[in-house]
């Protein structure tokens, strides 16, 4: 009888509905986390068919190595500078489409969504031409406006490569910032505001009292989202410098990718991805908690 219950309770439960879902996404994702962790324990290149055991040996190699330390720190750069001016901007742009003496509203929001829907390569190869330094229109206007005397080589300078690819990231990102902030603006009471005003708040009091502590937790999520994807993000830097010139824009992502694909060294490439995937681990794990949290208020 026990036996029939547990048999019916199962049935009953819809976990069979969701079983052929969850084989899928253990075939297509697990198995190759799983694999990649193993891989990373183990010294495989392209040149060796046998997997030869190394331990952490690689995690020390990785750790100590001056080109692997060089794209974490690119990684940080390029990954705090991004997420800081695509959500100030996307913010700030926000706040200024959410007034209503602003006129156009619904086209201004239809132009600048466009860098979203834009495909990254599309928008990359775009950037690339504007930064061309000998018929790039961003020289062009810099030298007629006085500002610079002499062509700047964006994309083929060590000092502005990685500023080059932070910037179309930016341009590429905002937007999806603003249509976040926009929607957590639309959910503030009218009434909260018009109290304040009455009560004699300014502005800046009505948006620190009124609208921030509303949109807050929706900024929290916004920042976490952009830091997710900018770690892994590889488009922009492999289509715009390569990670040159020489190593001076490479990150994490694309430090996996030569590892890989042009150096061969498999063992090598798991033990980096292993190192990025705990890092966007962390943090999803605080992502996933701020979410939960937000619902369960």
């Amino acid at each position: 009888m026990k036996g029939r219950r547990k048999q019916h309770t199962f049935k009953n439960s819809g976990a069979i509905f969701i079983l052929p879902a969850f084989l899928v996404v253990a075939l297509v994702m697990f198995f190759p986390l799983l694999y990649n962790i193993a891989l990373s324990f183990f010294e495989k290149t392209i040149y060796n068919a046998d997997w030869k055991f190394v331990g952490i040996e690689q995690y020390i190699d990785l750790l100590t190595s001056g080109k692997f330390l060089n794209a974490l720190k690119n990684t940080v750069v390029w990954t705090f500078f991004s997420v800081v001016f695509q959500f100030v901007i996307g913010f700030l742009v926000a706040l200024v489409l959410a007034q209503e003496r602003v006129k156009l509203r619904g086209i201004w929001r239809c132009l600048i969504m466009l860098p979203w829907v834009l495909p990254s390569i599309i928008g990359s190869m775009v950037w690339r031409w504007m930064y061309h330094s000998d018929f790039g229109i961003l020289n062009d206007i810099l030298m007629k406006l006085g500002i610079i005397n002499e062509a700047i080589p964006w994309l083929g300078s060590k000092e502005f490569a990685l500023i080059s690819a932070i910037i179309v990231n930016v341009w590429k990102m905002f937007p999806l910032v603003l249509l976040y902030i926009e929607a957590a603006l639309q959910s503030v009471p009218k009434s909260l505001q018009d109290a304040a005003v009455v009560d004699g708040a300014n502005a800046f009091h009505c948006f620190r009292v009124v609208t921030w502590p509303h949109i807050a937790p929706t900024c929290k999520t916004v920042v976490l989202l952009l830091s997710i994807w900018t770690l892994n993000a590889f488009t922009f830097i492999y289509v715009l410098t390569g990670g040159g010139p020489g190593t001076s824009s490479q990150v994490l992502s694309l430090f996996i990718y030569r590892e890989a694909f042009q150096n061969f060294n498999y063992g090598s490439a798991a033990a980096a991805s292993t190192i990025l995937f705990i890092i966007v681990a962390v943090f999803s794990s605080i992502y996933i908690k701020l979410s939960t949290g937000g619902e369960d208020q």
